[in-house]
């Protein structure tokens, strides 16, 4: 295994690039390089190497703007400089939305998808099996509208769903479907009603950024950590 990838896996497991660097031996300029290589390949989003420096670290200081910015570290709290050189690096919100962004089209299209497949394998791979049994008559006609309505439409209904219409299809078919998605997800019902109601909310803000509505660092977090949820869960399955 090479120096890239076994940084790669480090930082997968949970490790910050501060613990790489001195599990590895090395000085973290060294670390940060592999990993914007790391990133270059993409192998790595800015954002995963941000959210390797846990949450209570990245709060502990606050940057005050200027041309030589300072580090303000919050009263009582020792951070370690290697982490701080990090949430510098990696910590422009600009990066961040656009990684938050990618996330949330991750999320939606992985739940689309296994919606999806899960009805097809339960009933008949027809309009009048998966699509009719499957999927409630309120969100059909409302595919179907959104279809009509679109000038270009796309010749699959069912595509024009959105989060919360794929939340009410989870609550119709939640003995099938809940048996597909990680354990994390489907242990309190309500539970994932409210995370894809909040997911929803930032999805609009993050797609409407006239609005002047700036998702906050616990929304980038819960994001993130929903995509993992998700994925790590996919990767097991394989």
């Amino acid at each position: 295994m090479g120096v890239r990838e076994e940084t790669l896996d480090m930082l997968r497991a949970g490790l910050s690039p501060k613990e790489i660097s001195r599990k590895r031996g090395v000085n973290i300029n060294t670390t940060l390089g592999y990993l914007d290589q790391l990133v270059g390949r993409g192998d790595l989003r800015r954002s995963d190497i941000l959210f390797s420096v846990p949450r209570e670290i990245r709060q502990a200081f606050i940057v005050l703007p200027g041309e030589d910015p300072r580090v303000v570290t919050r009263p009582g709290i020792n951070i370690d400089p290697e982490d701080v050189q990090t949430v510098l690096k990696y910590g422009d919100a600009r990066h961040a939305l656009g990684d938050m962004y990618e996330d949330i089209r991750t999320i939606e299209t992985y739940l689309h998808g296994v919606i999806r497949q899960t009805l097809l394998d339960e009933y008949e791979a027809n309009e009048l099996g998966w699509w009719r049994q499957g999927v409630p008559e309120t969100i059909r006609k409302s595919c179907v509208i959104r279809q009509e309505e679109d000038p270009e439409p796309v010749p699959d209904p069912y595509c024009y769903t959105d989060l919360m219409d794929l939340w009410y299809i989870l609550d119709k078919q939640w003995t099938i479907l809940s048996k597909v998605l990680p354990d994390k997800m489907t242990a309190n019902k309500q539970d994932l009603r409210r995370k894809l109601v909040r997911l929803n909310t930032i999805r609009r803000n993050v797609m409407h950024p006239v609005r002047g509505v700036v998702p906050s660092e616990d929304d980038f977090e819960f994001v993130h950590d929903l995509k993992g949820t998700l994925i790590s869960f996919d990767y097991e399955e394989d």
